[in-house]
C-alpha cells in the first residue's frame, strides 16, 4: 500500500512539474513551430539514409524497409521521451548539482532524491518526437507485410514502458558517476551512446551485441519492441528486456545511494 501511494505521489509531482514546464514554454511560441520543423527535417533526414541503403539491397541484416521504419518510429519515440524529461535534469546535474551544490535543495526536499534530480523539470516542446514517433510506427505497421494483432501491440507497449524505465535507469547510472568525476560530461557520453540504439542490433558483431545487450542495454531499446511487433512474440526477449530495467534501477539505485555518501554539499 505505502509503495502504490508513493507512486501516486510521484506521479502527481511529475504532472504538477509538467504543467508548470509546459506553460512556461508555451509563452514562446514561435519556439513550438520551430521546434516542431527541427524534429520533422532531423526524421525525414533518417528517412533519407534509410532509403539511399534500401536502393541498393532488400534486406539490411534481415530487417525489411517497413521493418526499419518501425525502428525509426519507435526510437523517436523513446528519443523524445528521453528528450523531455530526463536530458533538461541530467544534462547539467554534474555542473549545477555537485560542482555548484544545487543537489543540497534537492535533498531537502520531501520527495525521493533521485526523482527531483532527474524529473524535477521538463522541455515539453521537445515532446514532439513522440506523436511523431507514434505516427511513423502506425503507418509502417500500417503498410507491412505482417499487420500485429492485440498480442503484438501491447507486448511493444510493455517493452516501450521497460525501455523508457532503461534509458531512465542509464541517465541516472551516467549521472551518479559524476561524483567520483565531477568534471567529465558523462551525459554527453550517454547521448552519444544512445544513438547506436537507432540502428537494429543484428547490424553489430557478435562481441558489441552482446555488450549493447548486457552490459549497456542499448539493443533492448528499440530493436526488441519493434522486434516483437513485426514479428512473432519471442518471450524469452520479452522476459530479458523486463529483467533488465530492473537490474538498471537496483544498479542504478545503489551507485546513486553510494555516490551521495561521497557528496559534502555546497559548503565544502
Amino acid at each position: 500500500m505505502r509503495i502504490v501511494l508513493t507512486a501516486m505521489k510521484l506521479i502527481r509531482l511529475l504532472r504538477i512539474s509538467f504543467s508548470m514546464s509546459l506553460r512556461q514554454a508555451l509563452a514562446f511560441r514561435v519556439n513550438l513551430i520551430f521546434d516542431t520543423v527541427m524534429a520533422v527535417v532531423a526524421l525525414l533526414s533518417t528517412f533519407a539514409a534509410v532509403l539511399i541503403i534500401f536502393s541498393r539491397t532488400d534486406t539490411l541484416a534481415g530487417w525489411t524497409k517497413p521493418e526499419m521504419f518501425v525502428l525509426i518510429g519507435t526510437f523517436e519515440l523513446l528519443s523524445g521521451i528521453k528528450a523531455t524529461f530526463v536530458d533538461p535534469n541530467l544534462a547539467s546535474f554534474p555542473a549545477r548539482g555537485i560542482r555548484e551544490g544545487r543537489l543540497d535543495h534537492h535533498l531537502l526536499q520531501p520527495a525521493p532524491s533521485m526523482f527531483l534530480v532527474s524529473l524535477s523539470t521538463a522541455t515539453p516542446l521537445a515532446g514532439v518526437q513522440i506523436p511523431l514517433g507514434l505516427a511513423v510506427v502506425g503507418v509502417s505497421v500500417s503498410t507491412g507485410d505482417r499487420l500485429p494483432g492485440p498480442g503484438p501491440a501491447i507486448a511493444w507497449l510493455l517493452l516501450v514502458c521497460a525501455a523508457t524505465v532503461t534509458m531512465w535507469a542509464l541517465g541516472m547510472l551516467f549521472a551518479s558517476l559524476a561524483f567520483w568525476a565531477s568534471k567529465l560530461d558523462l551525459h554527453s557520453l550517454f547521448s552519444n551512446a544512445w544513438q547506436l540504439a537507432r540502428y537494429p542490433a543484428d547490424i553489430y558483431a557478435k562481441p558489441l551485441r552482446l555488450l549493447f545487450t548486457y552490459v549497456i542495454p542499448l539493443a533492448l531499446i528499440a530493436t526488441v519492441p519493434t522486434r516483437v511487433l513485426i514479428r512473432p512474440v519471442d518471450p524469452h526477449a520479452v522476459l530479458v528486456a523486463l529483467a533488465t530495467s530492473v537490474v538498471a534501477v537496483l544498479l542504478a539505485t545503489v551507485t546513486w545511494r553510494q555516490g551521495l555518501k561521497r557528496y559534502t554539499g555546497a559548503t565544502s
